[in-house]
């Protein structure tokens, strides 16, 4: 019996001698004591960025002996020894950045503790969230680290215009980790709208030197030829992506130089091909004679400075219509709601006869008051030869818009000095039988009656007048024709989109 004590006793003193449990993140057991159980608490350790506390207390020698370390809120396991039963109460460590949690220190007494403690260094991080730093501390199975999950699920950002990305959340180490809320992909940019397109029923035709009347067209915008050969080769100017005349081929045809080219067609939007316009080719009543053909009234192509843009200019005897001075497509006229807008310039100092855009009689048909209703965007009150032919402004010096009606003209006299650009719209409302025109969003003029019975031709002519004769001199971005009344948020809205097209021009 004595032998068996003194043996029993040796294998216990050899057991001290390699009881200490091995160092790391998790906390270390209780070390051994004879007679009786020894509980160790791993304690809670709480940094930021690293700093560690070292939690717990060493249970003295006999009994059963529970100790709680440090301050702590998750059961981190169940040891168990020789000699009695031991708990231990881990701790959960909460921090941003990552943390290590060290156990209690180590106590004396009790047989021999297991080295434990789940240990993770963990938290959540979170792109666009808060990450969070925990873990079970002490006691049970050792266990390095926890589970780390790098990644998660990508979150897609918000949506936006131009694309806007979130950057936020504070990182942990550890745990399972989650990378969210990348950058948003940029949103989808504004769709493009023409000036047709701010029109609850469209345009019933629309023309442009400059860009897309509405997003729906992606044909060619006009046409140039060779100044010098009229059977050249024509070439088709086109859009580019973002529906702006494509300025990229006009030189190498023309040679660099503009003035060797003319404007050889300006396409329909609308009704492409019956409704192109065309450089005039007949010899019309009072002169000019462009009976010769070709080009020989057609506008020289023409780049505005201030837009980098092309815009139609023409001066006597250069003038446009249909093939064959044909009536329109799709195109009411007659007595019916007309509705005109011309975008572009006032020429100063200019008396000319008739309107600068808009439907008519056919040129070779009687000037009858009311059958031409165009855009009058004129000066003065007499023509070259003291006659009354002209538009007629209220007196020589001023400046006016309206309506030409086939000489009995409905105008609004807004001034003696020109406004530096004009965005003009002129209808026929037959319901009030009224004459409306509004300049640059604000409307101008209302007049009921008008000066004639309007019973407009749909034949549509830019420089000329109904019988196409005396050609006006214009300066014309944009032009369109609609079936329908347009409204004062119309006229305010189409103001405003050719102001965020045109950056460069004000229209005061």
């Amino acid at each position: 019996m004595k032998t068996s004590v003194l043996l029993l006793s040796a294998a216990i003193l050899l057991g001290l001698a390699d009881c200490t449990g091995p160092s790391g993140n998790g906390g270390t057991g209780g070390t051994t004591s004879v007679g009786g159980s020894t509980s160790t608490t791993g304690g809670t350790t709480s940094t930021t960025g690293g700093t560690s506390t070292t939690g717990g207390t060493t249970a003295s020698t006999g009994g059963t002996t529970a100790t709680t370390g440090g301050t702590t809120s998750a059961t981190g396991g169940t040891t168990s020894t020789t000699g009695g039963t031991t708990s231990t109460t881990g701790g959960t460590t909460s921090t941003t950045g990552g943390s290590t949690s060290s156990g209690g220190a180590s106590g004396s007494g009790g047989t021999g503790g297991t080295t434990g403690g789940t240990t993770a260094t963990g938290g959540t991080t979170s792109t666009g969230g808060s990450g969070a730093t925990g873990g079970a501390v002490t006691g049970g199975t050792s266990s390095t680290g926890g589970s780390v999950s790098t990644g998660g699920q990508p979150g897609t950002g918000g949506t936006s215009s131009g694309g806007m990305t979130a950057h936020g959340g504070s990182t942990a180490t550890g745990g399972t980790t989650a990378m969210a809320g990348t950058g948003g992909s940029a949103g989808a940019a504004t769709a493009y709208k023409g000036p047709c397109d701010l029109l609850t029923g469209g345009c019933a035709e629309a023309f442009s030197m400059t860009r897309a009347m509405t997003a729906n067209y992606k044909g060619a915008l006009f046409q140039i030829g060779l100044a010098s050969d009229k059977n050249a080769k024509q070439l088709d100017i086109g859009q580019t992506a973002d529906h702006t005349a494509d300025m990229t081929t006009w030189s190498a045809y023309c040679g660099g130089d503009q003035s060797k080219c003319v404007v050889s067609k300006i396409y329909a939007q609308i009704h492409t091909g019956p409704n192109d316009l065309t450089p005039g080719v007949w010899n019309t009543p009072w002169k000019p004679d462009c009976s010769a053909g070709g080009y020989t009234c057609a506008a020289k192509f023409t780049i505005e400075s201030t837009t980098k843009l092309p815009i139609l200019t023409t001066v006597s005897p250069q003038e446009y219509a249909l093939a064959g001075d044909n009536f329109a497509q799709g195109v009411n006229g007659g007595s019916k709601a007309i509705g005109l807008m011309y975008n572009g310039k006032p020429v100063a100092n200019t008396v000319y006869c008739c309107g600068v855009f808009g439907i008519t009689h056919k040129y070779n048909a009687n000037d009858t008051f009311g059958t031409d209703f165009m855009l009058a965007l004129a000066y003065g009150w007499r023509d070259s030869g003291g006659c009354c032919i002209a538009v007629n402004c209220g007196a020589s010096n001023k400046y006016c818009v309206g309506a030409e009606e086939e000489e009995n003209n409905d105008l609004y006299d807004y001034g003696s000095s020109p406004v530096e650009n004009a965005l003009v719209i002129t209808q026929f409302d037959p319901a009030a039988n009224a004459v409306v025109t509004f300049l640059n969003g604000k409307q101008v003029l209302s007049h009921s009656p008008p000066k004639a019975q309007i019973n407009a031709g749909t034949a549509i002519h830019v420089g000329g007048g109904g019988d196409l004769s005396q050609p006006d001199p214009v300066l014309m971005r944009e032009a369109f024709i609609t079936n329908a009344l347009m409204s004062a948020t119309d006229a305010a809205a189409l103001k405003m989109n050719a102001e965020a097209f045109y950056t460069t021009l004000k229209f005061p």
